[in-house]
């Protein structure tokens, strides 16, 4: 199975060590019995930390883009480093280097690509790309809700979405680290690609195990 896994930047933060551990651990028992995966990074928590800092100095958009993109890749870095040598040896820069790492037939990490693209659009360009069954979009709540969970204590977990119905849920910003559960331009991959996705709660690294079995532990994107 060839899967792609876009894990939130969060999960970077000091306090997520066992977390992580217990992802590379998943990872590479998937591995050696023949999954073949693509991990994106988000930049966390780190990256909206320059983002800020540059905004307050003045500095643009994209060059905002630019640190946040630099940051997960650092966070893909650190992944690099506890996979070991199951894993590609140079964290790709471009669409190029990533069918480049993917030839190689290990794991490969990458955070952002561009700037002005999100690393759920970067999760569903290189899904698209290697023919990927499945996206696993690991993110910090349990997956897409009727609203947003963080404002409304009411918001109801959705098991299942169509693409149509994650399009009018989702509320897309253009700005740099700014970027929500997924964008347009992951929505729109997403649609004509039809690539199986599941958004799901990334700080759980049971659930990932689950959903690469076939089980949904979060909420599970539909096409009709």
């Amino acid at each position: 199975m060839k899967v792609v896994v876009k894990l939130t930047g969060k999960l970077f933060d000091l306090g997520n060590v066992d977390i992580l551990k217990s992802y590379c651990g998943i990872f590479r028992e998937r591995f050696l019995r023949g999954y073949r995966f693509v991990i994106v990074c988000g930049g966390g928590s780190t990256a909206r930390h320059y983002i800020s800092m540059a905004r307050k100095l003045g500095v643009n958009e994209s060059w905002s883009d630019l640190l946040g993109i630099n940051i997960s890749r650092i966070n893909a870095l650190l992944l690099n480093a506890l996979l070991g040598d199951i894993t590609y040896n140079y964290i790709p820069r471009n669409v190029d280097e990533v069918l480049t790492a993917w030839s190689s037939g290990k794991v490969v990490t990458l955070g952002g690509l561009q700037p002005g693209q999100s690393t759920n659009a970067v999760a569903m360009i290189i899904a698209e790309l290697v023919g990927a069954d499945l996206v696993v979009n690991a993110t910090d709540v349990d997956g897409v809700y009727d609203k947003d969970p963080k404002k409304y204590s009411d918001a109801k977990l959705l098991p299942r979405v169509t693409i149509n119905e994650l399009k009018n849920l989702i509320i897309s910003r253009s700005e740099a680290g700014t970027y929500e559960l997924f964008d347009q331009l992951a929505l729109s991959i997403a649609e004509r690609s039809r690539i199986k996705i599941y958004f799901m709660n990334g700080f759980k690294p049971e659930n990932i195990e689950k959903v690469l079995d076939g089980i949904n532990v979060g909420t599970e994107v539909i096409y009709t």
